[in-house]
């Protein structure tokens, strides 16, 4: 066999090196079949995996859609009384409601009305005034 140069040679070698990967598979059918059919397994294997997760939360709404969901109600703010597992600050205090009253009378010109407070904000205000002065 004569040894050929450049673009001869590289035919050359792909024909004998295919010729060698032919036989090598026909001689070793099982692990031919093995690597081209392998991915299809794991394939296979992924698709029963989802299923069987669909299957476990088919009662839940985590793979539906939900297009008409029933809204959920706030809950107002509980009441601070003396209870166990009370969180503090707690927010309709006597205490805090009555220098949110002496805020608003005692304004320096003229008195706030009450529909122009932001509730929230004075009552963080408020409970970090208590904060304060409880000392």
């Amino acid at each position: 066999m004569e040894l050929r140069r450049g673009l001869g040679l590289l035919t050359q070698q792909f024909r004998a090196l295919l010729k060698k990967n032919v036989l090598l598979s026909w001689r070793h059918k099982r692990s031919t079949f093995l690597q081209l059919f392998s991915f299809l397994i794991f394939i296979f294997l992924i698709f029963l995996i989802q299923k069987a997760i669909q299957g476990r939360y088919s009662s839940t709404t985590i793979y539906h859609n939900v297009f008409d969901p029933k809204p959920f109600l706030s809950p107002p703010i509980p009441p601070c009384e003396d209870k166990f597992y009370i969180k503090f600050p707690c927010f309709d205090s006597t205490r805090i409601r009555s220098i949110v009253t002496r805020i608003l009378a005692n304004n320096p010109g003229r008195p706030i009305p009450s529909n122009k407070v932001l509730k929230w904000q004075s009552l963080c205000l408020c409970c970090l005034i208590c904060q304060f002065t409880e000392d």
